[in-house]
């Protein structure tokens, strides 16, 4: 059996995930994050391009060790993570002024071997950015970055104008 099949299987069998999918060398759900109070997409990324074999009980452990994090651990989490915010931006100005703990908001996870990699918006303060944090093991902010989104909004006046522009695309 494919090992992200395998992966897809364990994750579905403990019920740690939603409707487990093997996509791409990773393996995708949902699950409710208590003490963020939002349910958020998961991945679960084995990286079998960089190791020699499939722990399945490492990342299971990765995953469960996250979704169970207590609430006071994950207010810390998050205090962690604005207070590194804060200190690099300093006195610049933002797009509104709220306390950062209160805007971000968790959109996804990724979970590897030896990280879990946090991913957020902060839609007052950077509307136009990805918070992403790194945790390590013991799930201690280990590495914050402040990304520009890249989503592209191309408006079309017809569907015909539409079509055309995806059959271009697709001649690339």
């Amino acid at each position: 059996m494919d090992p992200i099949d395998r992966l897809r299987d364990e994750i579905a069998r403990t019920g740690l995930l939603t409707d487990p999918l093997a996509d791409d060398g990773i393996v995708v759900g949902t699950a409710q994050l208590r003490a963020a109070g939002t349910d958020v997409t998961v991945n679960v990324d084995p990286e079998l391009d960089d190791r020699s074999g499939l722990d399945t009980g490492v990342l299971l452990a990765a995953v469960e060790r996250l979704l169970t994090i207590s609430t006071a651990r994950w207010g810390q989490v998050v205090n962690s993570i604005a207070e590194e915010i804060e200190d690099a931006v300093g006195d610049q100005s933002v797009i509104e002024a709220t306390d950062l703990r209160d805007d971000l908001t968790l959109r996804s996870v990724a979970v590897l071997h030896d990280a879990v990699l946090l991913s957020f918006l902060a839609p007052k303060q950077f509307p136009d950015s990805w918070i992403r944090a790194q945790l390590d093991d013991d799930l201690v902010v280990e590495d914050v970055v402040i990304d520009e989104k890249d989503d592209e909004v191309v408006e079309f006046e017809s569907l015909d104008e539409l079509m055309d522009h995806l059959s271009s695309t697709d001649d690339r």
